[in-house]
């Protein structure tokens, strides 16, 4: 389960849970970028409980708020060179601790799922905290690469990523395993889902190729 932070009070909410991660850590805290999404994750035995975040960005390289090119220069990478204009930035990432164990990290990929059929993503890209990398590449397996060297900070280490999101949206089966697990606590995903995702890059394709 989660929310879409559309609010001022989820707003606070949503800093109030990833600043305390951010203190607790060491984390260095990124601004908030004016463009960002911002999710909430929550308890699905209780609605109203928060235990984690995550934001989604549209990657620009000019950008001087960044999350991720002041520290990696993902410009320099082809795919992500050639696709900028679907690039999106993952930033924010956290899970309480108390949930790390529990199987709820896979709730964040109902939150994926949101967001990859809202906004077509083709790579999602970011500096992910070591830890919360090994269970993402548990998850996605050869869909999320590690594309350089580990950067180590004072109190944590930070892994550059690059995710393959349309990739996984266009294996049928793939993405139906995958995604039945962010949507373990009710029945709403369904083939017929990634085939709408699948009709609709069709259809965004052919808007292009008319415009020409």
């Amino acid at each position: 389960m989660f929310e879409i932070v559309l609010s001022l009070n989820q707003q606070k909410t949503f800093e109030n849970t990833w600043e305390y991660f951010c203190e607790l850590y060491g984390w260095y805290n990124d601004p908030y970028s004016t463009g960002g999404l911002r999710y909430l994750l929550l308890l699905p035995s209780h609605s109203k409980t928060v235990i984690g975040t995550i934001e989604f960005i549209p990657y620009d390289e000019e950008n001087p708020n960044s999350t991720v090119e002041g520290h990696f220069q993902f410009s320099k990478i082809e795919k992500v060179k050639e696709h900028k204009e679907r690039v999106w930035e993952i930033d924010k990432l956290c899970l309480h601790k108390d949930f790390q164990r529990n199987g709820h990290f896979e709730g964040f990929l109902e939150i994926f799922y949101h967001h990859a059929q809202e906004y077509r993503p083709k790579y999602y890209i970011g500096l992910m905290e070591k830890r919360f990398f090994r269970m993402v590449r548990i998850i996605f397996g050869v869909y999320i690469i590690q594309v350089g060297k580990e950067i180590e900070g004072e109190t944590t280490i930070l892994i550059p990523v690059v995710l393959d999101m349309e990739k996984i949206m266009n294996n049928e089966k793939m993405a139906l395993n995958l995604f039945n697990k962010g949507f373990k606590h009710k029945n709403t995903f369904n083939i017929k889902q990634i085939f709408n995702f699948k009709l609709k890059r069709r259809n965004t394709k052919k808007k292009v190729e008319t415009n020409h």
